[in-house]
C-alpha cells in the first residue's frame, strides 16, 4: 500500500474542507491551490495553528492561480506533481475551473484522486486509489473548530460558576423539569419571581431567603404562587417554606438549584444538555464532544481587564461534535421570535461554516398559527433543525428525536 506523502488541496473559504484530507492522512506536505482573495493570511494561520497544536510536523505551501486562466491552472498541478513524492489531489471544496483541472490531469497522468464528505466523514476514492491506505478516522473538538474559524473560547475565571452535574443534581433537574412541563409560562413567571429576590450587588449567593411582601399597584403581592413553593418543598428543591401577610421565607436546597430557580432559562438548556450527555454516554461517539455555556469571541483575541478594545462575545447555550462537524443547539423556554433564528444562523455560520448543524429547542413558539408558520417556515429556510412542544414529548421520545435531528 502507498502511503500518501503530500496532498494537493484546493483551498476553500470552509475550512473543515481544507483540512480533513490532512488530518485524516497526516501527509508530510500539503500544498494548497487556490485564489487570492480566498486563501487569506488568517486563514493560513488558523489553519496551520490547528496542525501545529496536535503535534503535526506537515509543511505547507501556498499556490495562487487565475481565476479563469485553465491552462496556467493545469500547467501549475502537473509542476506540483511532477516535483512533490507520492501525491495525491483532493478535491473535497475548491472552485469549479480548478476542480475541472484536477480531474483532467489526474485521468489523463493516472493521478489519485480523492475526496471527503464532510458530514458523514466518508472517504471517496474517486480515481486511481488502488493502492491508496484507508485514512484514519478524526474528531475535532469544538474549541478546535472555534479556533479554526477565527473565534476564540473565552476561558473562565476560577470563581466562575460551573454546573457540577453529579447524579443528584441531575435527579433535581428532573424533577424541576416535570414542575416547568405542567405550565411553562407559569414556571417563567414564578423564577423571574425568585430571581427578584436576589441581590445582584452580594458577592456570594445567600441559599436563605426572607423578604417582605411587595405590592404591585399598592394592592397586589409580588409572591411566588404558594402551590408552586408548596411543590418545590415537596420534591426537596427548597425547605423551610414559610408565608404570610408579612413577608416570605425559605433557604434553597443548594447554588445549583438556586441558580436555576432563579433565572428562567437555565432549565430547558440543562435538560437539553443533560440529554446530549446520556445520547453520548449510551451510544459511544454519537457526540465527541458537548459543552454548555460556551462564551465565544469573534476575532480570536480577547481582550481582558480594561482593555479599550470592544470583544464582541455571544453565550451559546449547547454546542457538540460529531467527528469533525459543529452543532448549535439554541434553547427557549418561551415564544420563540425571529430574531433567535438569525442569532443562532447567523453564529453558526461564523464558528461552523456552511456544515454546521442548528437546532432550536423550545417549548412554545407563538400565540397565533400565523406567526407560528411563519416561524417555522423561516427556520426550515435557514436549514434550523425546529424541535418544539418539548415540555410534551417524554424523555425518551426527546431523545430519539434530538438523535434523529442531529445525526
Amino acid at each position: 500500500m502507498i502511503k500518501i506523502k503530500t496532498i494537493i488541496e484546493l483551498f476553500d473559504e470552509c475550512q473543515l474542507e481544507n483540512v480533513i484530507a490532512g488530518l485524516r492522512f497526516h501527509p508530510e506536505k500539503i500544498i494548497f491551490v487556490g485564489y487570492k482573495n480566498i486563501m487569506t493570511s488568517k486563514r493560513k494561520e488558523d489553519l496551520e495553528a490547528l496542525f501545529r497544536k496536535r503535534g503535526y510536523t506537515t509543511e505547507f505551501q501556498y499556490e495562487i492561480v487565475g481565476r479563469y486562466d485553465f491552462d496556467s491552472i493545469c500547467e501549475k498541478l502537473i509542476f506540483l506533481y511532477e516535483h512533490n513524492e507520492d501525491c495525491c489531489f483532493d478535491l473535497t471544496g475548491g472552485k469549479e475551473l480548478v476542480l475541472a483541472a484536477m480531474g483532467t490531469l489526474a485521468e489523463r497522468m493516472a493521478i489519485p484522486m480523492i475526496q471527503f464528505e464532510i458530514r458523514s466523514g466518508k472517504f471517496i476514492p474517486i480515481l486511481n486509489c488502488d493502492k491508496i491506505e484507508e485514512p484514519k478516522p478524526v474528531t475535532l473538538s469544538f474549541k478546535e473548530i472555534t479556533a479554526l474559524n477565527g473565534g476564540g473560547i473565552v476561558e473562565k475565571d476560577s470563581g466562575d460558576f460551573e454546573w457540577n452535574l453529579t447524579e443528584d443534581f441531575r435527579e433535581d433537574i428532573r424533577k424541576m423539569w416535570s414542575i416547568c412541563r405542567e405550565n411553562c409560562a407559569g414556571w417563567n413567571k414564578q423564577t423571574n419571581i425568585l430571581g427578584s429576590f436576589e441581590d445582584p450587588n452580594r458577592m456570594c449567593r445567600e441559599l436563605e431567603v426572607s423578604a417582605s411582601v411587595r405590592y404591585e399597584k399598592g394592592t397586589r403581592p409580588v409572591v411566588p404562587d404558594s402551590k408552586f413553593m408548596e411543590k418545590l418543598s415537596e420534591c426537596g428543591l427548597i425547605r423551610n417554606y414559610s408565608f404570610d401577610e408579612k413577608g416570605i421565607s425559605f433557604a434553597y436546597k443548594n447554588e445549583s438549584v438556586q441558580r436555576v430557580l432563579t433565572k428562567a432559562g437555565n432549565l430547558l438548556e440543562l435538560y437539553g444538555y443533560v440529554t446530549c450527555i446520556e445520547i453520548a454516554k449510551e451510544e459511544k461517539g454519537f457526540y465527541d464532544d458537548i459543552h454548555n455555556g460556551v462564551i465565544v469571541d469573534w476575532d480570536g483575541v480577547v481582550h481582558e481587564g480594561s482593555s479599550s478594545f470592544a470583544d464582541t462575545h455571544n453565550e451559546l447555550d449547547i454546542v457538540m461534535t460529531r467527528d469533525i462537524v459543529p452543532v448549535f443547539v439554541s434553547c427557549k423556554n418561551g415564544e420563540v421570535h425571529k430574531e433567535a433564528l438569525y442569532e443562532l444562523d447567523t453564529i453558526a455560520r461564523k464558528f461552523g461554516g456552511k456544515y454546521a448543524k442548528k437546532v432550536l429547542l423550545t417549548t412554545f413558539v407563538a400565540f397565533n398559527e400565523r406567526s407560528r408558520n411563519h416561524i417555522k417556515t423561516r427556520a426550515n429556510e435557514m436549514k434550523i433543525e425546529f424541535i418544539d412542544n418539548v415540555d410534551k414529548l417524554s424523555e425518551e421520545e426527546f431523545k430519539q428525536i434530538l438523535k434523529t435531528k442531529v445525526r
